[in-house]
């Protein structure tokens, strides 16, 4: 638990070094000294900002927006540390106080130092922000209460199990995560541009490689931030034992879609680029996830297709192997036609067709004698399935439907005779007085 005490005592402790370095009748000369050198600084710096642009102006590395950027960061902790250095030569040589000059000017020292590293890296957060770290373990060493500000962070702290969590290893947790984290962050870029960049590893390999580097790299940054600040990780034994429960419930679909995407890469059976067929769904294949494939139809839709179907279900890949794909297009025709012209019409069809291979070369066949018909099967093969083929296939059709009709090649239809075996008394009667009186009137025309 939080002790109140230890906040007590470095209260104390800070009040104790206040009273003894700051309220002190020799140093409230050095305070009130500090205070002019800020104010001169201040005017030092107005007066020679010209001068100090002017300078940087011949350097052509630097443009405008950079020599702004060296002299609002610099100029004025520069001034100021040569100023206090000045004072600390000078009280050396008379034997002046220099206690609290001597504390103010390592702090600005630190200062600058701190700018000057923030200023090569303007847009990095996560350096800035180590530098201001820095600058605060540089402050509390120099006015000597590093170790009583480690102390109290140490005591604020709570038992959770085995486990002793303190406000000083939640911070130490934070920085050792967040340099490891940005420093995972850039291996990762790094390790996925040189797998991404190589030409020995299929595409399929890549997504694969990348997804374990990333799994891998990220992983051990979490681990070593636990190693590091000291934490027992057999305290963290019952939350194994968690997420296995979770992972055997609540994340079964997740882990087995994780999974089966790792076995798709691993196989090969599935790559960006191939053309599939699942289910209702046909297109080519632009992404792999570790969660879904993403499936993309002429029509344009986007289908985030669940990893786990991929290997459950029947997938049909036009382009496995290769990107040969054998188109049939059926067509039947009636029994008077002349079987030999329809067979040379049907090839005509394809003459000409672009996306119609040559080899393997098509072929027209005769498949039955129907009830109505004979069914003949033209086949052809296109090297570009992603392009589709129901397209093809339907330029094919309308070819042979031309030829036929300039040929009075018939195609038949089911044509059906209905025979009444019944009629109601009344319709009966009716039809019967109607064939009599059409009988009269025949014998009449006779006669």
């Amino acid at each position: 638990m939080f002790e109140g005490i230890q906040i007590e005592n470095y209260i104390a402790i800070l009040i104790d070094k206040i009273e003894n370095s700051f309220l002190v009748w020799s140093n409230l000369f050095e305070l009130l000294l500090f205070l002019f050198l800020l104010v001169a600084t201040y005017f030092l710096t107005k007066l020679l900002y010209k001068h100090v642009d002017q300078l940087l102006d011949k350097i052509e590395a630097l443009n405008e927006r950079k020599r702004f950027r060296i002299i609002d960061q610099l100029l004025y902790p520069l001034i100021l540390m040569i100023l206090v250095g000045i004072y600390y030569v000078i009280a050396a040589s008379f034997n002046l106080p220099s206690v609290i000059i001597s504390i103010a000017g390592n702090l600005v020292s630190a200062w600058l130092i701190v700018k000057a590293l923030t200023l090569f890296f303007p847009r990095n957060r996560m350096f800035r922000f180590l530098s201001a770290f820095i600058w605060i373990i540089a402050a509390l060493r120099i006015l000597n209460i590093y170790q009583e500000t480690l102390n109290l962070l140490d005591s604020l702290a709570f038992n959770s199990g085995n486990l002793r969590i303190s406000l000083l290893l939640i911070i130490k947790t934070v920085m050792i995560f967040s340099i490891l984290f940005w420093l995972a962050g850039k291996l990762s870029r790094l390790v996925t541009k040189r797998i991404d960049s190589s030409d020995d590893l299929t595409p399929s390999i890549k997504v694969l490689l990348n997804k374990i580097a990333k799994f891998l790299i990220f992983t051990s940054a979490i681990l070593f931030t636990l190693s590091g600040v000291g934490v027992d990780l057999s305290a963290f034994a019952f939350l194994g034992g968690a997420i296995g429960v979770g992972l055997g419930f609540g994340l079964q679909k997740i882990v087995s879609n994780f999974i089966s995407g790792i076995i798709i890469l691993a196989d090969k059976s599935i790559k960006p680029g191939d053309v599939v067929e699942i289910g209702d769904v046909y297109g080519w294949v632009r992404k792999l996830d570790t969660r879904f494939v993403s499936v993309v139809t002429r029509s344009g839709k986007e289908f985030l297709i669940p990893n786990e179907d991929f290997i459950t279900k029947q997938v049909i890949n036009w382009s496995y192997s290769d990107e040969l794909v054998r188109v049939e297009a059926k067509v039947g025709v009636s029994y008077s036609s002349d079987l030999r012209l329809v067979q040379e019409l049907m090839m005509q069809s394809i003459t000409e067709k672009e996306r119609i291979l040559t080899d393997p070369a098509p072929n027209v066949l005769l498949i039955e004698f129907g009830d109505s018909s004979v069914n003949f099967e033209l086949r052809f093969w296109i090297s570009d399935p992603r392009n589709g083929i129901q397209n093809v296939r339907s330029q094919v059709l309308l070819s042979i439907w031309d030829s036929f009709k300039e040929n009075n090649v018939e195609i038949p239809f089911p044509q059906r005779d209905y025979h009444l075996k019944s009629l109601p008394d009344d319709l009966s009667n009716f039809l019967n007085q109607n064939k009599e009186l059409n009988s009269e009137d025949k014998e009449r025309n006779n006669n």
